[in-house]
């Protein structure tokens, strides 16, 4: 069933997240990676979702420099 494996994809994702907020590693769940990732035919899969991970010292989510 397609509705129930979404919703585990989710619980999972979930998962993924937080353990790496656990051990202190940025990162966002973003849809538009993986759609960037269809279309430019990196994998081959109806969804795929993208989590970039950042260990830096500072969040790079956050105070981001805007252009004037």
């Amino acid at each position: 069933n397609l509705v129930m494996a979404l919703l585990n994809l989710g619980i999972a994702l979930g998962s993924a997240v937080k353990t790496a907020g656990i051990h202190n590693v940025d990162n966002r769940i973003m849809y538009t990676i993986g759609y960037a990732a269809q279309r430019k035919g990196l994998m081959k899969a109806d969804i795929i979702i993208g989590i970039p991970l950042s260990a830096k010292g500072k969040n790079i989510y956050f105070d981001r420099k805007w252009p004037k």
